[in-house]
């Protein structure tokens, strides 16, 4: 699932009109480069323009832009905060929701009752056979949260989302910090709530076609759309999953960070038996290459690609066990 992110346009049809071609071009560019072609594209548009009233319609004419680029299948993502708008749909927008095979019901266990999921499948199904609905329930962000605990609260909403007659359901959340202030340079074991939940709830055989999604080793909470990049010093880090925990080696601040810093976070993690070794996946192999490396200390965004690639093999791995 993609969470597209803010367009950068008003919230008004007019602005996001202009705005969305390029804007999808610039999407689908990423796509292709990034996500074989024989795997779904999920589309999930809320952050896309979060102010703009009416959200299913953007979606619509997002995913419609995205598949007349990719050879993917595009799988729109419908929240269940939209569902009291699909009345509003016009019969031309009904006819092109018609046209994907499969869409994604997303809805969040923190935003509704367990008595609500039904309702809700039932208010899609209006539009959307049930057959071609894929419920995700998600827990959102469960930071610093109990699993035990989580298992009792969750449990309503999975009897009822797989009584709901869907084509399939997930369980999804995410329990990574928003950012890493106050924790300690070196290395720290912080808890996979998500995981230890999967674990807990694969134990009752009533769940098993139940799926499994999570946030990787990123935060449910979107940045803040004003943020200013150069404004902020991130952590030179590696978010490392294992089983039950992410291990983080965490160094200096980035701007001013001396040569090096990277190289000798990744000596850690090689020599660490938490290590899945380089050949394991791409993340490794570059954390191996790293670790033998120059002095260059990457980029934000080349830390989260590799803990992120490691994070889903390792995941996949586990679930196929």
């Amino acid at each position: 699932m993609l969470e597209l992110q803010p367009i950068g346009a008003a919230p008004d049809t007019p602005s996001l009109k202009t705005a969305l071609p390029a804007y999808v071009d610039e999407v689908s560019e990423q796509i292709n480069k990034s996500v074989p072609a024989l795997q779904a594209a999920c589309i999930d548009t809320g952050y896309l323009s979060s102010n703009y009233a009416k959200q299913v319609s953007l979606l619509l004419a997002t995913c419609r832009g995205l598949t007349k680029r990719l050879e993917h299948q595009v799988v729109p993502v419908i929240r269940s905060t939209w569902l009291e708008t699909l009345g509003s749909l016009t019969t031309t927008q009904i006819a092109v929701l018609s046209e994907f095979e499969e869409v994604i019901l997303r809805l969040r266990t923190d935003e509704m009752d367990p008595s609500q999921v039904q309702p809700g499948v039932d208010a899609l199904a209006k539009f959307v056979k049930k057959r071609r609905v894929h419920l995700v329930l998600d827990q959102f962000s469960l930071v610093d949260r109990d699993p035990d605990a989580c298992v009792t609260a969750v449990t309503p909403y999975l009897h009822a989302a797989l009584s709901a007659g869907c084509a399939s359901v997930t369980l999804a959340g995410g329990a990574f910090p928003v950012n890493l202030t106050g924790k300690r340079q070196g290395f720290t074991d912080l808890p996979r709530v998500e995981w230890q939940i999967w674990q807990k709830i694969q134990k009752d055989a009533a769940f098993g076609a139940l799926r499994y999604a999570d946030y990787t080793v990123t935060n449910p909470a979107p940045l803040p759309e004003d943020l200013d990049p150069k404004a902020v010093n991130p952590s030179i880090a590696i978010r490392y999953a294992a089983d039950g925990c992410w291990r983080l080696y965490k160094g200096r601040g980035f701007k001013g960070a001396p040569r090096g810093e990277l190289r000798n976070l990744c000596k850690l993690l090689v020599s660490d038996d938490v290590y899945s070794g380089e050949k394991y996946c791409y993340g490794d192999a570059k954390y191996h290459k790293d670790a033998n490396g120059g002095e260059k200390n990457g980029v934000p965004w080349t830390w989260r690609r590799d803990a992120t690639n490691h994070h889903i093999v390792f995941t996949a791995d586990a679930l196929l066990t």
